[in-house]
This record gives C-alpha cells, structure tokens and sequence, in this order.
C-alpha cells in the first residue's frame, strides 16, 4: 500500500520454520512430508509460471513450512521476474544462490519456469537427505558443477524413497 509518502507491503505471519531449519533441527523429511513438500512447492510455483512470473531463487530458506498444518509455502519473490521481463537482467550477472541455481541460470542465458523446477529439484533433494547434490568451496565451482556434472540419483543417498518421488526429483535435475 501507499499513504502519501510511506509505501509498505502487508503480509501475514506464518507460524513455523524454514526448510532448512527443519531438516536442520529434525534431520532430512520422511518419505510423506518430502512428498508433499514438492506437491505443494510445485502448485506454488506452476500457478506463478502461469501469471508470467519466474522466481529465480527457490530454495530451502525460501521455503516456509507451517507449524500447525505442515503447509509448505514458497516466499522471498525478491529477485523474481515477469517472464517478459527477463531480458532487463544483463545475461552477465548470476541472479540466485550458487548453490541451487539451474545450469542456463549458471550461464547467464534466459530463463522460464523450467529453471525454477530444477531449483525445486536442488530443493527437495536436501529435504530428503540433508545435503546438496553438489558441494564446492566457492561459487565458480559450484555453478561450474550445475554446468556439467550430473546431480547423483536421490535413490543412491536415500534408498528409501518413494520411487516416483526420487524419479521426480532427479528429472527436475536434468541439465536438459
């Protein structure tokens, strides 16, 4: 809102964590919390694709999980973008987290929704097992690797898992 010459957003409190507090405090989601993590991540995202936005840092600080219900909610559209938008941001500069950016994010070439999907897969991949699929000691190396090396399959660290799950998951981290 706008009055006279204070602007201000208003936004409701939301009771609970981050992602990454909770797989932090109580270790990596079960097979039926990750599950529905995802669902819920992707209904958020697909319905921001579908009014042209692109959010271009999904990722688990990102990520609000609801302490009564257990509702996951996608915040901080801080850097996010209008799909016809995009070209404003110089293909030079490296929007995101390094460590969860996709591969065209990592070359500074466009993006559309595909980039925040394999984000999702950044993200579901350390709610089911605590860890990242890559690990580096500094951005180059991290982007280099969402460049080139493939993400390991959830099944191998998380055998576990649900098997349409982890198939979900590892598509969203095709490099393709």
């Amino acid at each position: 809102e706008e009055h006279g010459d204070i602007v201000f957003f208003v936004m409701a409190f939301v009771d609970g964590e981050t992602l990454t507090g909770r797989v932090r405090r109580a270790g990596p989601l079960n097979a039926r919390e990750g599950s529905k993590l995802v669902q819920e991540i992707a209904w958020a995202l697909a319905y921001a694709h579908q009014h042209g936005v692109i959010h271009r840092d999904v990722k688990p600080e990102n990520i609000l999980i609801e302490r009564g219900s257990g509702r996951a909610l996608v915040t901080d559209f801080g850097i996010a973008r209008l799909t016809d938008a995009l070209s404003a941001t110089p293909a030079e500069r490296v929007m995101g987290t390094p460590r969860l950016v996709s591969p065209e994010q990592a070359a500074g070439e466009p993006l559309d929704g595909r980039s925040d999907l394999y984000s999702l897969g950044v993200t579901a991949f350390y709610a089911l097992t605590g860890r990242y699929p890559f690990e580096g000691d500094s951005a180059g190396q991290l982007l280099a690797q969402h460049l080139t090396v493939p993400a390991p399959p959830v099944a191998a660290i998380r055998a576990d898992a649900p098997r349409a799950l982890a198939v979900a998951i590892d598509r969203c981290l095709a490099k393709s």
